[in-house]
């Protein structure tokens, strides 16, 4: 009797997987091996994976695959939100930071290999609404307002191809003296404060490119929200950053940092913002919810160093 293949529908990247033949050929190999065939579906310039996770759900396979960069993986895995259906992610990208976060290996032919055999996990994200919003979009990692997403809106693509993340390091210097900003925000529809910033970041995951914890507690799996707020002042304000950040040396003095299920964000004007590192248009209200156990994703196991992180806290 023939056993029948289960179903795998991988949403890619064409730009980033590199030569596509070579891209399939390999994953096909390695699903063949794990009893699974692959139906392949191309992301565009026009639409990231949209209309793409939304054929996937009608297939309803055993198992999608995310092939790219942070836009990709962002919009194809919260596209099958509540679907049940689990999502892996292979990392094409830059920074590939939920790869980092959900400890996928970074090597292509090894996150291949965990795509069928690591552990499937229910993971939090967040819906997120503004006034220039006639939906709610989601993500899985972090959002920024301020100079974290004045960053992601000039670093240079062509140099991005060329440096890697070094290219929004150089971004960033560009826009170290960007003004302080008046910021008023709301925890869970209760405790209201007003601060004046220059950083403002919502967190989901903890981890950055190069292993740097900007959110030391966070965890996608905890059903809560992490917020990072700040306003550092010239080179000197964010050497402080750096080093209690980066360099974990000293306390942090220079940010403060609340969780939540729910933040609410008012501004004195409008600013550029980003979510999973896509630049989007500048808003002045928003409001951050996390949706807890949305999406069921395959995770690796975590390295030694994370192990040990972990028996500290």
């Amino acid at each position: 009797m023939e056993l029948k293949l289960r179903q795998v529908v991988t949403i890619y990247n064409p730009v980033k997987v590199g030569d596509e033949d070579e891209f399939k050929t390999s994953l096909s190999a390695v699903a063949q091996q794990h009893g699974f065939v692959v139906k392949y579906l191309t992301t565009s310039v026009d639409d990231p994976g949209f209309a793409m996770a939304a054929q996937a759900r009608k297939l309803q396979p055993d198992l999608v695959i995310a092939a790219g960069g942070d836009g990709t993986v962002r919009v194809v895995s919260t596209e099958m939100r509540h679907s049940e259906i689990p999502v892996a992610v292979l990392p094409a990208g830059t920074t590939n930071l939920l790869a980092r976060n959900l400890n996928v290996p970074l090597d292509m032919k090894a996150a291949m290999e965990l795509a069928f055999t690591g552990q499937q996990v229910s993971m939090d994200i967040v819906k997120v609404h503004n006034e220039n919003s006639r939906k709610p979009w989601y993500f899985t990692g972090m959002a920024g307002i301020g100079i974290d997403a004045e960053v992601m809106h000039h670093v240079d693509e062509g140099l991005k191809k060329v440096v890697g993340p070094v290219a929004y390091v150089m971004s960033f210097f560009k826009q170290v003296n960007n003004s302080v900003q008046r910021c008023r925000f709301r925890i869970d529809g209760k405790q209201v404060l007003k601060r004046n910033v220059i950083i403002f970041m919502v967190g989901n995951t903890s981890q950055l490119t190069g292993g740097i914890q900007l959110f030391p507690e966070a965890t996608p799996f905890d059903g809560s929200l992490d917020l990072l707020i700040g306003a550092p002042q010239g080179v000197s304000g964010w050497w402080r950053v750096v080093k209690n950040v980066v360099l974990r040396l000293g306390r942090r003095s220079t940010l403060e940092y609340f969780s939540g299920k729910r933040f609410e964000v008012l501004l004195h004007k409008p600013a550029v913002w980003e979510m999973d590192g896509d630049p989007e248009a500048a808003a002045r209200h928003w409001v951050f919810q996390v949706v807890p156990q949305a999406i069921t994703v395959v995770a690796g196991e975590p390295g030694p160093l994370a192990r040990i992180r972990s028996r500290i806290r």
